[in-house]
């Protein structure tokens, strides 16, 4: 039985897509820890924003839960499980960047969210009141040679008149 060298299979890996990545992880210790790998992971999505494939759009509905729309067939949707998953609570969408999306609940717990992948995390508890806030929040990620990806929160609250900037950085 031929085997196929480890280099070969992390290309033909690159090209495809994160559901079918997701399947693969269980094919050895070896393939999991590759398609786990930050260095893989950037390549992937580097691959994926240079073909220009795969672009959905994200939509809360009415209720709790969370839609995605491919732009290549936008009357089928699918209904996406959120970090809070059954839970009755309220979360809005903060931002987007590269597939990752900031979003905040009711009790202003703020969740990074890779739809693609099913996994979040929870950002450290902000000093920021968010109870003075206007409705605009702002989630920015910022990609930090060599620091992995770390969020800058930005607040702006207060009158339109006399605004108020607060910033947080969270890992």
């Amino acid at each position: 039985m031929a085997t196929l060298s480890h280099d070969l299979a992390i290309e033909i890996l690159r090209g495809l897509s994160v559901k079918d990545l997701l399947r693969f992880q269980c094919v050895s210790k070896l393939w999991c820890s590759s398609i786990n790998d930050s260095y893989f992971i950037k390549l992937h999505l580097s691959d994926s924003l240079k073909t220009n494939t795969n672009h959905s759009l994200i939509l809360r509905t009415c209720g709790y839960d969370f839609v995605s729309v491919n732009y290549d067939s936008p009357k089928t949707t699918q209904r996406l499980n959120h970090p809070l998953g059954e839970q009755k609570k309220l979360l809005k969408i903060l931002g987007s960047c590269n597939g990752l999306l900031a979003l905040i609940d009711d009790n202003n717990r703020i969740f990074l969210w890779n739809p693609s992948t099913r996994k979040s995390q929870v950002l450290p508890s902000t000093e920021i009141d968010f109870s003075s806030a206007s409705t605009l929040y702002i989630g920015w990620f910022l990609k930090l040679p060599n620091h992995g990806n770390k969020t800058l929160l930005v607040l702006i609250s207060g009158p339109r008149n006399s605004v108020s900037l607060n910033c947080r950085i969270c890992v």
